[in-house]
């Protein structure tokens, strides 16, 4: 679009290709609601006012709420398992018309071929998809990664791709307060582009807080408490209130957001799988729960589109006001907040929660560097006891948040060996190196709620090697040795036979099928997960253990870590 183009259709010497009449208008800069006509042209708003009274094409609202398109401040499209054309299908009925995604799942994997293929594969699609490079692959030095990505690396994609907008989460927040100089070079690079940098700093406070801002890190979105997030926005960071499938805040941090401070918190997913974005919807779910947690509907609404679309520059985004983008989400109230339609760049692409539209990319290829599954599968993984009486640590996962306890136990003993003890919820969990082959670890988690069987998966925040757990050897080197077959994906296996699988081609993190077969597959696999015994949602969880930057015991290939203490520990205390 020219301005000499629009500017006719704005003083109306020239017919709208588009007028929306009769809508409840949205002001997000005034926080008031009006009744008036918008008139688009080509993919931006031409002007608003009642004095637009006709168009190449009338959409009527007939009294709906018209607010613009929602905007998730940080996602990982590789954890909806989804391929980038599939997710973009699957949240686009749910009003989210523009997203910031950090493709550092994939870049631990395949490197520059994999941030690529993400950026090349959205190409075309009706959704307004924006990038933070990654800053950690691999994410720490406690695990083996499939890449690695060095400052080189980030100059040469920042200048390639103009929708990176952000330095992508900056997760190695010791590497930042000790001055890594490879880590600081990347913020450096980034930086003086004039990119954001997004932050991640579970828990920092004081002194840590300061020098970790000091690096130019302006957001986070792992804050657990309201103290934890006004600190933060009180020294000028943009909170992203996080509601994913695993690690939900929004109950929690909705006590700190008032109307003095509202402006600097946004909405984010994270992670969230397309089963959990079907049953509760997208960022519009997050905006229905905080409305009816009191939040104002109208400071709700500031904070899934203006607020994140001003923290990150995006200067046509996030309201709906002359020369911004056509991107609108029509509801029917702003209390239950149903969702009629979804217009996007002036195109009406869903109604009543159901796609209009066929949504396909002008890039088809993915890279060669797939990612197959290199390992060694282990003939045994029994661990001999030591010493009689001694305690081991085993991992304590917690509903709700991304945060491990690290506990100490007296294990169950058979014939000289550490085995699960399911009574006890304690089951095993091997994670073996999927890229180079290199080992194995073992160690024990409790929490999982498993009774029998194995669970195998090539997701594993965020390197993404191979973790099995389950409740006896058998099922586990079972599952391990089908992941191999399949060449990555996600297994179930009870009494040594496979119940379940899901194949995940693209690099062991995403499938290549249509997002019906893929919700058909994880609704099928998570079925199974109950016959093992768990009632809980448990997958995103076991997706997670291997997360080397979020306190405060984990588990990769190299052994069992201690994130605060940033170090490799014993499994025996």
């Amino acid at each position: 679009m020219k301005i000499y183009e629009i500017v006719p259709v704005a003083i109306g010497r020239e017919t709208p290709d588009v007028l929306i009449k009769n809508a409840n208008l949205i002001n997000v800069f005034s926080g008031k609601i009006e009744k008036t006509n918008i008139a688009l042209f080509k993919k931006r708003i031409a002007g608003i006012g009642n004095e637009y009274t006709t168009g190449k094409k009338i959409i009527d609202l007939k009294g709906a709420y018209i607010l613009p398109g929602l905007i998730d401040a940080h996602v990982h499209i590789e954890s909806s398992m989804l391929s980038p054309v599939e997710f973009a299908k699957s949240i686009l009925p749910f009003g989210t018309t523009t997203i910031i995604a950090d493709p550092h799942e994939i870049a631990n994997v395949l490197g520059v071929d994999g941030i690529e293929y993400m950026i090349k594969s959205t190409e075309g699609i009706p959704l307004n998809v924006y990038f933070a490079v990654p800053s950690a692959v691999p994410a720490t030095k406690f695990e083996t990664s499939g890449a690695t990505l060095g400052p080189e690396d980030m100059v040469s994609l920042v200048d390639k791709y103009p929708r990176i907008i952000a330095l992508g989460e900056v997760m190695n927040f010791p590497g930042v307060l000790n001055c890594d100089r490879e880590l600081i070079a990347k913020i450096e690079i980034l930086r003086h582009k004039y990119k954001k940098i997004d932050g991640h700093a579970p828990g920092l406070t004081g002194k840590e807080l300061n020098a970790y801002i000091d690096a130019f890190v302006r957001s986070d979105h792992e804050s657990e408490l309201p103290e934890e997030a006004l600190e933060k926005v009180s020294k000028g960071m943009q909170i992203f209130i996080r509601e994913g499938t695993a690690a939900r805040n929004l109950n929690s941090l909705l006590p700190a957001v008032n109307i003095i401070n509202h402006q600097f918190f946004s909405f984010c997913t994270d992670d969230r799988d397309p089963v959990d974005i079907k049953s509760r919807g997208h960022i519009d779910g997050i905006i229905r729960t905080a409305i009816k947690k009191g939040i104002d509907p109208i400071i709700a609404i500031r904070m899934a589109t203006i607020n994140t679309a001003r923290y990150f520059n995006l200067r046509s985004m996030g309201a709906i006001a002359p020369g911004y983008k056509a991107d609108f989400v029509v509801v029917d109230n702003l209390t239950d907040f149903n969702i009629i339609m979804v217009i996007k760049d002036s195109k009406v692409v869903a109604e009543n929660g159901r796609l209009s539209v066929k949504i396909s990319s002008i890039y088809k290829n993915v890279p060669d560097t797939i990612g197959e599954i290199n390992i060694i599968p282990p003939d045994k993984i029994n661990i001999k006891v030591k010493d009689i009486g001694k305690k081991i640590r085993v991992i304590s996962i917690k509903k709700g948040t991304l945060l491990t306890d690290e506990i100490h136990i007296a294990p169950k003993v058979k014939d000289g060996y550490i085995v699960c003890d399911v009574i006890d919820d304690i089951s095993k969990i091997i994670v073996v190196d999927r890229h180079k082959a290199s080992g194995y670890s073992v160690g024990f988690v409790k929490g999982l709620k498993l009774k029998n069987g194995a669970i195998a998966t090539t997701i594993g925040h965020d390197s993404h090697n191979l973790a099995a757990v389950g409740t006896n050897d058998e099922d586990i080197l079972i599952a391990i040795k089908r992941i191999q077959k399949i060449n990555g994906g996600i297994v179930v296996v009870q009494n040594k036979q496979i119940l379940s699988e899901m194949p995940l081609p693209i690099a062991g993190l995403m499938s290549d099928k249509p997002l019906e077969t893929v919700l058909n597959q994880l609704n099928h696999l998570k079925t199974s997960i109950k016959q093992l015994g768990s009632s809980d949602d448990i997958l995103m969880h076991i997706h997670f253990l291997q997360l080397a930057v979020i306190p405060k015991l984990k588990i990769t290939d190299k052994g069992l870590i201690d994130i605060t203490k940033q170090q490799i520990l014993d499994l025996y205390v």
